[in-house]
């Protein structure tokens, strides 16, 4: 173990192997590479008086590579390991790596499971990152021996964060080459392509799990010293870039992962959550992020939504970034082996946010499971096949009769041809056999109650992260001259008021009226901008980057020019967090999101442009010119009567109750496995590049303005067709 500098990270290293129940006798060896780090010496000599490892100290500093030569060359009959001070062992771990080596003929090495370590990470690959939350590294260790028992890959190259080293090997190759890689990185690479050239092979062992840190030793000089070892060693093998690439792109580690992946969840006495939905993204996938935020701990969540790439497939993977398992299903064909896998993980609950681009049998998901489900409306699916209550022009349809209603899907059909009377039908069985069903707001509440009165309707606005109290309003003034600044947020498209917008902006433009507008995001094709028109748009942006934005144009007023009922607005919830003024149409949820608040409009949403623009003109002169806030919106704030935090979390089932053993998890992870390559061959790879180059012309201005210029049955097979619907 060579030591340089990190103390903390050192003495937890050296305690882990010290505490470890290995049978496999060894020798600690720890070599000091003078640290400039004076309580790292000290406490060495004091640890190592104490426990009886052995200590060696460099007179002067060595390099890492030097160091570790040095420490292989102690005991020359003897196989090796190198253990990065920044690393954490337990359990047996050693025991399972001397196996690893033994188990097949010219191993050259050995790299267990890390959190950080490339090609060898867990659970994010290739990347790495932090040690799972809630599991020790004794724990998760022990869940990678029980459930990889005896299982390994090869790999093209070994990580020298734990790196068992047979002594075979050195003799046949010659240690590590302190010349080409002095200070470190790239070391244990070199060492491997050259080993594998002499008919060496190198292996991941599947059932041992060590923690990485990472970067302690080399600070902020590791990446320059990463670039430098990596030129090096291309020049030496121009074929590694390559050959690492096809390891990553072939992924043979990812069974072992997924295993594990698929045992933790079922290993838990947490709850699992089914979330089901779309693969749109937008508020609902937002509203997954938060709520996953808003109970974490309380509760392990899974999602299920269609693929994003044109495949003919569902996805089932973990919503939290820092999770890897992501396990893809035929719809048809592998219907039962996903039922399989949720059973086995044990769901506890299935969650609907959505239906759209998903088969008929996923509503069958709770009952097959044997497990209660919840529904939330993220707009009006269930009601209208539409979504958002819009007619041909893109705007509210006002909700006509029965007889409207099949004048409408005359023209843009329903999924499976259904009549708007079957679709109804069908919708009121699945939300009447949902345990609850969520309303994001009144608005929502009332109109679905109102056509399915049996179902279980609860008031239940989004969670979202914790915040302080909303800031008061303060509306900048006007200088006489100063135009109304105007600013309208998001992806925009037809329902959201891009049209509007554009009109207006023009008519401002044409009138010369002193109102300028911005639309921070993006509309559904291109606008037309300054100098035709009062308009500039900014182009796409991330949630993290808003503030950002906001600050720089300095918003006199946030303008929401949705021509459907909005069922929630986190882009609303942004605005009134940042005390910001704002204008909404009184469709759907917006209006009672402003009820008491100063500084808010609620104006008709059927306005025309000329309208809109005599408002915001209006309010110019008599409301930011004066400094005097308008009369604040009239209306009764409704008390949610369901919470989160409180009433989400189900009770769990126990995990003997899931736990199937090693074995099982390996038979499944099989099955998995023979299901994706089956779904392999010419047809998915075209169709996969087919569906790329539609988003990428769909990414071009006058490709886009084609396919809205379409009819919208036609702009409605074509979605589905690519949505797989």
């Amino acid at each position: 173990m060579p030591v340089y500098r990190g103390l903390e990270d050192t003495r937890c290293c050296i305690e882990s192997v010290l505490a470890s129940e290995c049978q496999t006798p060894f020798e600690l060896f720890v070599i000091n590479d003078a640290s400039p780090e004076p309580e790292v010496s000290q406490w060495l000599r004091e640890a190592a008086a104490r426990h009886g490892f052995t200590l060696l100290e460099n007179d002067e500093n060595l390099g890492f590579v030097a160091t570790v030569n040095r420490g292989m060359e102690q005991h020359p009959e003897r196989d090796v390991v190198l253990l990065n001070s920044d690393a954490e062992v337990a359990n047996d771990w050693l025991d399972r790596l001397h196996a690893a080596a033994l188990r097949e003929s010219h191993t050259a090495s050995v790299t267990p499971f890390s959190n950080n370590a490339t090609i060898c990470s867990y659970p994010r690959f290739p990347e790495g990152g932090a040690l799972v939350p809630g599991w020790s590294v004794a724990e998760l260790d022990r869940l990678f021996a029980q459930t990889n028992a005896g299982r390994q890959v090869d790999i093209p190259t070994a990580v020298g964060f734990c790196m068992y080293i047979c002594r075979a090997a050195l003799d046949a190759v010659g240690l590590f080459d302190v010349e080409r890689f002095g200070k470190g990185y790239g070391e244990e690479n070199e060492f491997c392509m050259r080993t594998a050239q002499a008919g060496w092979r190198h292996v991941l062992a599947g059932d041992c799990f060590v923690r990485h840190a990472g970067g302690v030793s080399f600070g902020e000089s590791a990446s320059d010293r990463q670039k430098v070892a990596g030129d090096v060693l291309r020049t030496m093998y121009p074929e590694y870039d390559a050959v690492v690439a096809r390891f990553v792109r072939n992924d043979p580690p990812r069974p072992l992962r997924l295993a594990v992946d698929l045992a933790r969840l079922a290993s838990t006495s947490v709850p699992v959550v089914l979330h089901v939905s779309h693969a749109l993204g937008g508020g609902t996938a937002r509203h997954v992020q938060d709520l996953g935020a808003a109970v974490d701990g309380a509760v392990r969540a899974l999602a299920l939504e269609p693929a994003r790439d044109g495949e003919e497939r569902i996805r089932l993977f973990r919503p939290d970034p820092s999770e890897g398992l992501d396990i893809s299903f035929s719809p048809g064909r592998d219907y039962e082996l996903l039922i399989e896998t949720l059973s086995a993980v044990g769901v506890d609950r299935v969650h609907f946010h959505h239906v759209l681009g998903l088969p008929e049998a996923i509503r069958d998901l709770p009952a097959r499971l044997g497990v209660p489900y919840d529904v939330t409306l993220h707009d009006f699916y269930f009601y209208c096949p539409q979504k958002h209550l819009q007619d041909r022009q893109h705007r509210y349809c006002g909700e006509p009769d029965v007889s409207g209603c099949r004048a409408c899907l005359a023209h843009r059909p329903a999924p499976g041809n259904l009549s708007i009377e079957e679709w109804r039908a069908r919708s009121a069985r699945f939300l009447e056999g949902a345990e609850r069903v969520l309303a994001p707001s009144g608005a929502v509440l009332d109109r679905m109650q109102a056509h399915f009165p049996r179902a279980n309707l609860r008031l239940a606005p989004h969670p979202e992260p914790a915040r302080h109290a909303p800031p008061a309003v303060v509306a900048p003034s006007l200088a006489e001259d100063e135009p109304l600044r105007v600013v309208v947020l998001g992806a925009l498209g037809e329902i959201k008021g891009a049209d509007m917008l554009e009109e207006v902006a023009l008519k401002a433009a044409r009138e010369k009226a002193p109102v300028n507008f911005t639309l921070i995001g993006f509309g559904y094709r291109p606008l037309r901008t300054t100098p035709r028109s009062n308009l500039v748009v900014t182009g796409p942006y991330d949630e993290a980057s808003l503030s950002g934005w906001l600050d720089r144009v300095r918003p006199h007023l946030v303008w929401f020019p949705a021509q459907v009922p909005e069922t929630y607005s986190y882009t609303l919830s942004a605005c009134i967090e940042a005390g910001l003024p704002v204008a909404v149409t009184d469709l759907g949820a917006l209006p009672e999101r402003v009820v008491g608040r100063e500084w808010s409009w609620v104006l008709p949403w059927a306005y025309e442009a000329s309208d809109w623009l005599a408002f915001f003109t209006r309010v110019r002169a008599e409301d930011f010119r004066s400094g005097i806030p308008p009369q604040v919106t009239a209306g009764e704030t409704r008390r949610p009567d369901f919470d989160y935090h409180d009433d989400y979390p189900p009770k769990a089932r126990q995990p003997h109750e899931r736990h199937s053993g090693a074995h099982q998890w390996q038979t499944l992870v099989d099955s998995l496995q023979r299901a994706a390559r089956h779904r392999g061959g010419l047809l998915r790879t075209v169709r996969r590049r087919f569906f790329t180059l539609a988003l990428w012309l769909h990414s071009l201005p006058w490709p886009r303005m084609v396919f809205h210029a379409l009819p919208d049955w036609a702009k409605s097979r074509l979605r589905r067709w690519l949505m797989r619907a």
